[in-house]
């Protein structure tokens, strides 16, 4: 379980996936060339709140988008 708090209603978010065996979502920076070249990329993950349903994405690991 996630140590991230809802925005919404202050309920526990729980770390998810997206559905067909993928870890998450490859988002990159515009500024870079191809997507596999590019260094500029991190994978996303939503959080879902247990008591609301609110979802919230994180980024693994945002500093590589700078």
């Amino acid at each position: 379980m996630s140590d991230k708090i809802c925005s919404k209603c202050e309920g526990n978010m729980v770390e998810c996936y997206v559905a067909d065996g993928l870890k998450g979502l490859l988002v990159k920076n515009p500024d870079g060339d191809k997507l596999f070249t590019n260094k500029k990329n991190t994978n996303i993950n939503p959080n879902v709140c247990t008591d609301c349903g609110w979802v919230e994405w994180y980024a693994d690991e945002p500093q590589r988008l700078k």
